[in-house]
């Protein structure tokens, strides 16, 4: 396996075969409603800013669906891709009997537009929900989150029960340029959401984020299930070579 992106159809293949020795791969709805086995897998994908990300997201539903794994796909409002192709992606995505959820990205975009976050989530979910049911979310690195290499705030700071005081009190006043806004945490069940993926107990944890890989696949190959349940997120983002047609 590539230790970093671009991950092509041999890391694919790598996947795969790791995926194969799980008793199940699901969907985070189904960790959060008690699939907590140390043989299952989590399998998760926040689908990004970055062009074709959308696209790679269904080669890579498909790619789960013929081989009997079943995921979570969390679109993100705001992005390039938000519009009525998503939501017919979207259905397609549920079709295959995969979840999808909501990458929520509201007080960064509410930074960027000076709008309330709560209503920036609340037009989302509801546009989203017009074509699937979302029960899910997970929140978005955005830029604007980081100040210096610093976390300034994270998008999930809008949810009473995501509180960071690591961070900063969960009341405090955000500024970035000319733009300001004061975070009013509400319970994400206001939404009708019922968990956040990032929140859910789990004994191990593998993201590509970045592009890279968090922990070296293969020890985590090697070590599992030995640390408990493994929650897995991968990015559509960085595995558009591996679904590239080879020139004859």
């Amino acid at each position: 396996m590539n230790p970093h992106s671009p991950f092509y159809r041999p890391d694919l293949d790598d996947l795969g075969e790791f995926l194969a020795r799980a008793d199940r791969v699901v969907p985070m709805f189904d960790i959060h409603r008690g699939d907590s086995g140390p043989g299952v897998i989590g399998l998760r994908h926040d689908v990004d800013d970055n062009p074709g990300s959308l696209y790679t997201a269904l080669r890579l539903a498909e790619w789960e669906f013929e081989h009997g794994y079943a995921s979570t796909f969390y679109l993100l409002h705001g992005s390039y891709y938000w519009g009525d192709e998503m939501l017919i992606v979207a259905e397609h995505l549920e079709e295959l009997g995969h979840e999808v959820g909501i990458h929520v990205n509201a007080v960064a975009e509410a930074l960027r537009l000076r709008r309330d976050p709560h209503v920036l989530l609340d037009e989302a979910l509801t546009y989203l929900r017009s074509a699937v049911r979302v029960r899910g979310c997970v929140a978005h690195g955005d830029p604007l989150c980081m100040d210096g290499g610093e976390v300034r705030f994270v998008n999930d700071e809008m949810f009473s029960d995501s509180p960071r005081p690591k961070v900063g009190p969960a009341t405090r006043t955000l500024t970035v340029g000319q733009s300001s806004l004061r975070l009013a945490p509400i319970p994400r069940a206001t939404y009708g959401l019922e968990y956040d993926a990032n929140w859910l107990s789990r004994g191990d944890y593998l993201s590509d984020s970045g592009g890279k890989w968090s922990q070296r696949f293969e020890d985590v190959a090697e070590a599992w299930p030995g640390r408990g349940q493994l929650h897995m997120l991968v990015h559509p983002d960085w595995w558009a070579e591996a679904f590239a047609r080879v020139a004859a």
